[in-house]
């Protein structure tokens, strides 16, 4: 398949500010006089919570995050009393009803996913899969809209999932969607302290290759025993990769050829549409921004 999408022609029209993912806190905090670092503290304890992390303890949360226990202590102190975070067991805490509130409201700004339930349902339900759109935020991917078919209720993934981004099909996907240099960045900073990472490592290499003749990448059982998965980057207008839209099944029906025969066409067609509607989102909010700075 030659890469005629859109998905794979990327145009370099302007900034891309949906999906934008974080930098360090220390990158953030170089030269900037207006950065307060304790609130980027905070905002950092907030990220080690995780459906898979839904409480935790404050001596952790020093490890997770590499700051001193006094403190994360103070922090968390703050959070619980402001409601944002509930004590649980011991000394342990989990996110309160104000994050809730904050993650709606984080979906509601992306209205991209939104608009694509529909579509992503009706690609699941044709292929028996599992579909979703998925962004980065710094080293993981998060799903922000998915469908599983009746076919696929064994796939353990909802809206809110977070997947590694060197060790995932979306992860790859949306790196196939970087320029080699910015691409060998984001793997030298993320790819390395993925203990996953030497074994994955090759097969992603192919996949790279693979995708600036085809458009897409393949993961054949990589991470999921027993599960395929195909993954396309759905570009801004700044040429950057903004989602990626990936289809997931189990290897017995949906094999390499299968997902490379069947599925790939018709998830090309899906991302460029939902690129196009990326890209009329963006311009539309050109407009306001320029009118925003002007004032």
């Amino acid at each position: 398949m030659k890469p005629t999408s859109p998905v794979v022609q990327r145009k370099r029209n302007g900034p891309s500010t949906v999906g934008r993912s974080p930098k360090s806190r220390s990158a953030l905090s170089q030269g900037d006089r207006q950065f307060v670092t304790s609130l980027a503290r905070g905002l950092e304890i907030l990220s080690c919570f995780s459906r898979a992390k839904m409480d935790v303890g404050g001596t952790e949360l020093a490890s997770m995050t590499g700051l001193p226990q006094p403190t994360v202590w103070r922090l968390c102190h703050t959070m619980m009393e402001a409601g944002y975070l509930i004590p649980s067991s011991g000394d342990r805490m989990r996110p309160g009803i104000p994050l809730l509130r904050l993650g709606q409201a984080a979906l509601a700004s992306l209205p991209l996913a939104t608009k694509a339930y529909d579509r992503i349902k009706a690609l699941a339900d044709m292929f028996g899969a599992g579909v979703g759109l998925a962004a980065r935020d710094g080293a993981r991917m998060v799903v922000v809209q998915q469908h599983l078919s009746e076919a696929q209720l064994l796939i353990n993934l909802k809206v809110g999932s977070r997947l590694r981004l060197a060790t995932s099909g979306v992860g790859w996907g949306l790196l196939a969607g970087f320029d080699e240099v910015e691409r060998e960045k984001l793997i030298t900073e993320f790819a390395a302290p993925d203990p996953r990472w030497p074994e994955v490592e090759a097969a992603f290499r192919r996949e790279m290759a693979a995708y600036k003749a085809r458009g897409y990448i393949l993961n054949i059982g990589a991470f999921v025993q027993g599960y395929n998965n195909i993954a396309v980057p759905i570009m801004g207008t700044d040429g950057k990769p903004v989602f990626v839209l990936g289809c997931a099944g189990s290897a017995v029906s949906h094999t390499p050829s299968f997902l490379r025969r069947e599925v790939a066409p018709e998830l090309l067609k899906l991302a460029a549409s939902l690129e196009k509607d990326l890209h009329d989102e963006e311009r539309a909010r050109t407009p306001r921004r320029k009118q925003a700075q002007r004032v």
